[in-house]
């Protein structure tokens, strides 16, 4: 316990320092010359991975749980259960994993040439800043949406529950404040874009929870945000 709840005052520390921004830790991206935007977009891929990623590796090492991130922590099997009830079932990965994709796919198209036919991005929140505007920035979209798929999902979905979990909290409760921080985490996007990502986190969970693999969370991240970041600026014209 005493453990878990040093480990979650640091991850929520990093969390914080995470939401204040700012680039003063990162004075060597900021070298004179070069190309303002590709820094920014570096500095949209680091700081997750400092924040999210190496907190969540180096806190599993140090509580001997570095299994979780190949297998269902035994702490969220009853959430695991609650899941299954509500969904009636679940969910192979394989499975899973070619619906999300297929959804997407449709989705990613219908919506970028909707934005083609409107002139204007449909999105709930403001994702101007981390959208690519040039050919040359569909790959750093590509590793924004790998990025925040992996990092997030180490961070939100597994090491946090875990944590609030270890310290006490139900499941439900520790997965519902994860989303709840997921949400904070974006608050780049205004208030509708907080509320949808939190939404999304949920909808993350119940696919992490269904198929116990947090593969399939990533997985289902990564879709989410390739067909924002790539797929749907190429569709709707954005990208030149």
């Amino acid at each position: 316990m005493a453990g878990a709840a040093s480990w979650l005052a640091v991850a929520l520390a990093s969390l914080a320092l995470f939401l204040r921004g700012g680039t003063r830790h990162y004075g060597w991206l900021y070298r004179p010359g070069g190309d303002l935007r590709r820094r920014r977009f570096l500095l949209r891929a680091l700081r997750p991975t400092l924040h999210f990623a190496l907190v969540t590796l180096v806190a599993l090492a140090a509580l001997g749980r570095l299994d979780t991130l190949a297998a269902l922590p035994s702490e969220f099997a009853p959430s695991r259960v609650g899941a299954i009830d509500l969904a009636g079932g679940t969910m192979p990965l394989d499975l899973l994993a070619w619906s999300t994709l297929g959804g997407l796919a449709v989705g990613g198209v219908i919506a970028g040439l909707v934005e083609r036919w409107r002139g204007r991005s449909v999105t709930l929140g403001d994702v101007e800043s981390v959208l690519p505007s040039t050919r040359g920035e569909l790959g750093w979209g590509a590793l924004l949406s790998v990025t925040a798929g992996v990092t997030e999902e180490l961070f939100f979905r597994l090491l946090l529950p875990l944590l609030l979990v270890l310290c006490g909290f139900s499941g439900a409760a520790a997965f519902a404040l994860a989303c709840v921080l997921f949400g904070a985490a974006h608050r780049y996007q205004g208030a509708a874009g907080m509320i949808a990502t939190a939404l999304v986190g949920a909808v993350l969970s119940l696919a992490y929870l269904l198929s116990g693999s947090l593969a399939a969370a990533v997985l289902l991240h990564v879709a989410i945000d390739l067909n924002a970041l790539v797929v749907r600026p190429v569709l709707s014209g954005r990208v030149r």
